[in-house]
């Protein structure tokens, strides 16, 4: 059976999309930022996903509500730039819900 490259990227969030923050006691955006860019350039994701992805940027979300979405990018190490959606699915959680390539 062959996947292509968007379907297994969906699968592999599916598999691994909570991430625990491990920041001080004080939740801010400015920590799902930083955190949503540690996440998508970790080992775990690049365990699951098959691909490793470096350089990563995430907007600042504008709050810390359960269920703000925020946009990520990243380099995969292939060279292709993917944007990904990331929400916050708790307190200190996060999901990515989407991932595709963009170039």
């Amino acid at each position: 059976m062959k996947v292509n490259r968007t379907r297994k990227i969906c699968l592999a969030f599916s598999a691994l999309s909570l991430v625990t923050l491990t920041t001080a006691c004080s939740t801010s955006p400015k920590n799902y930022k930083s955190e949503g860019e540690k996440f998508l350039e970790s080992n775990d994701l690049t365990k699951s996903a098959g691909y490793h992805y470096k350089y990563a940027l995430c907007d600042q979300p504008q709050s810390i509500q359960v269920g703000t979405q925020y946009a990520c990018s990243a380099t995969d190490n292939d060279g292709n730039s993917w944007e990904f959606i990331i929400e916050i699915t708790g307190d200190r959680e996060l999901t990515v819900v989407s991932g595709k390539v963009v170039r």
